[in-house]
């Protein structure tokens, strides 16, 4: 019988504990949400947002939704708008409060500075019907304006964060860099030079290539430290807000075009390039974008960067191996042919002409040849006949082959050497025709290895 008793005590209990919860607490929760709902100003998703104007009377600031990150203003000029300042415009929609309802059905919009607004803020809406909100007169304490929607009666006070961005000058809104793009959204670069000399690279989703003039693959490093300086470039002057005299500004005839393709469908983006700029002391370019009205000026490290020689935007290595998995080396120059293993304990030595034990730096002075060998400049990418005997990889000086498990990885040959500033050496590996010039100490690292295998 106490047993009994417990039980129904236990589900009196349990009862009385459901129905707290639904009935009081859940109720109080929902209460909450509702009040704070009721005070939101905006109750939309503002990612469906596609247009939205501030109205102003001297000069409206219309700005439109581009594709993937970007936002353009589309009057008084055309323009990117700055990503950052248009977030804060958001969070303020976002954020802002009605403080209070002033009136539910006011019979005169006057007091208020809502007969004829001079301010307000127009939305157009993907899934919803626009709306405008309309900026009155500042609260009797200045610290929140009127404000009543276009669709509704209500005259509600919020607080200033929102009014008073709508009352900045467009140039407050304008993108800061020369192109309002993250680095990592470029996918692709052309850069079209003053003899119409054309450079174009492609990122695959792993790494660059370039594909004209030649196909090859990118130097990553290097693509990606000119994409960084592509997106954060910024404008330091502005030249003129529009002008169809581009003449003035070098840009009826660029010295400079770069058009740049972007990801999830943006659409191509062109900068170009015209004459030196001198501000004070600061040599500036000035350019503009191409479907924009903005005449700009920008530090010239950027141009530098684009154009920079060729070979620049190429991987510097041509040799790509495992160096772990390499286990015999031969070398060939002169009346010399030598062989190098690698036994069990990763330890390397010489097996013919000659068998000796050999210091882990001679492979190292082998492998400088090899893996780590540098182009400097690239001598012909289809060579003729003729090319290889001038370049002298018609008989080389040296040959170079790299095994894992008696399979041949890759060859490289080096040619002649001739010397300008510095000594150049003409070179090649087997996987390629293409014949490069390196400034690495090739003979004489060579002449060392020679000297430790023979003891000369």
């Amino acid at each position: 019988m106490k047993l009994l008793k417990s039980f129904i005590a236990l589900i009196v209990v349990i009862v009385i504990g459901i129905f707290v919860y639904f009935f009081v607490y859940k109720t109080e929760e929902l209460r909450k949400i509702r009040e704070a709902e009721a005070r939101q100003l905006i109750r939309f998703d503002l990612d469906h947002i596609n247009s939205f104007t501030f109205a102003r009377p001297e000069s409206s600031i219309v700005f439109e939704r581009g594709i993937g990150r970007i936002w353009n203003i589309t009057a008084p000029i055309k323009s990117e708008a700055e990503k950052e300042e248009l977030q804060n415009i958001f969070e303020s929609l976002d954020e802002s409060k009605i403080l209070y309802t002033a009136d539910e059905k006011p019979d005169n919009l006057e007091i208020y500075g809502l007969e004829k607004p001079e301010y307000y803020l127009a939305m157009k809406y993907d899934i919803s019907d626009p709306d405008t909100l309309f900026l009155g007169n500042s609260t009797p304490d200045g610290n929140m304006n009127y404000v009543k929607f276009a669709s509704e009666d209500r005259i509600l006070a919020i607080n200033r964060q929102l009014t008073d961005k709508m009352k900045w000058p467009v140039r407050s809104y304008r993108s800061r860099t020369i192109l309002n793009i993250v680095a990592s959204d470029i996918t692709g670069l052309e850069i079209i030079g003053e003899d119409n000399d054309k450079i174009i690279m492609a990122n695959n989703g792993t790494t660059w290539v370039m594909q004209h003039p030649w196909k090859l693959n990118g130097d990553d490093k290097n693509m990606q430290d000119l994409a960084e300086s592509i997106s954060k470039t910024a404008k330091t002057a502005l030249l003129e807000e529009k002008t169809d005299e581009l003449s003035q500004y070098g840009l009826d005839n660029p010295s400079l075009v770069f058009n740049v393709s972007l990801k999830y469908g943006m659409p191509e983006k062109m900068i170009l390039v015209g004459k030196k700029w001198d501000i004070g002391n600061r040599q500036l370019y000035a350019a503009k974008q191409f479907d924009q009205d903005l005449i700009f000026a920008f530090e010239s490290s950027l141009v530098t960067k684009l154009t920079r020689k060729t070979e620049w935007f190429i991987d510097k290595n041509p040799m790509k191996f495992n160096i772990e998995g390499i286990n015999k080396i031969t070398l060939e120059t002169g009346n010399n042919s030598i062989t190098f293993v690698k036994d069990a304990q990763r330890n390397w030595s010489v097996v013919s002409p000659i068998d000796k034990n050999l210091e882990f730096e001679t492979i190292n002075k082998i492998l400088s040849c090899t893996f780590y060998v540098l182009i400097y400049d690239l001598f012909v990418y289809e060579p003729t006949e003729k090319d290889i005997v001038i370049a002298g990889l018609d008989n080389p000086n040296i040959k170079i082959a790299i095994y894992e498990n008696d399979n041949m990885v890759d060859q490289i040959f080096f040619g002649n050497t001739f010397t300008t500033d510095e000594t150049n050496t003409y070179f090649r590996t087997s996987k390629s025709p293409i014949i490069y010039i390196t400034r690495a100490s090739i003979n004489s690292d060579i002449n060392e290895i020679l000297s430790e295998v023979f003891g000369v």
